[in-house]
């Protein structure tokens, strides 16, 4: 476990959302939030990368307000959560990239062309972590 106050690297924060496999997206509509877990490849830099399609409702939510925030529990549940913003703009190149990365993507689209297919990348402003518990949140 992991002594309180001690920094965490990066390299441990990715590993916690790799085992973790899913992250809780949340986003906010006329003050409402909405939650929903998604699947991330998270980069070098910890931005997060993931697809949507495009007719999905969580388009039209980050056209309208792009700050999001998201959370990961690791098998020793310890969390990680990723304050950021989100950006629906990646082409072709993102696309094929995210497909080679996360070979499940390419279950729900046919090739980085496909009209349907979204790249969502959250570019993050605070990344914090806390121990199980009711401990108090750190910055990486």
């Amino acid at each position: 476990m992991l002594e309180k106050n001690k920094l965490m690297t990066i390299d441990k924060v990715r590993k916690i959302i790799r085992e973790a496999g899913y992250g809780d997206l949340a986003t906010c509509v006329d003050g409402q939030p909405r939650v929903r877990p998604m699947a991330f490849v998270v980069m070098d830099d910890l931005r997060l990368w993931s697809s949507t399609y495009r007719r999905s409702g969580k388009i039209k939510e980050l056209m309208e307000n792009n700050r999001v925030e998201v959370c990961f529990v690791g098998r020793k549940k310890v969390q990680v959560r990723i304050e950021g913003m989100a950006d629906i703009s990646g082409g072709p190149e993102k696309k094929k990239l995210l497909l080679d990365l996360n070979p499940k993507v390419g279950r729900h689209f046919s090739d980085e062309y496909d009209p349907n297919f979204v790249h969502i990348e959250i570019v993050p402003t605070l990344v914090r972590w806390t121990e199980p518990g009711f401990g108090e949140y750190h910055r990486v």
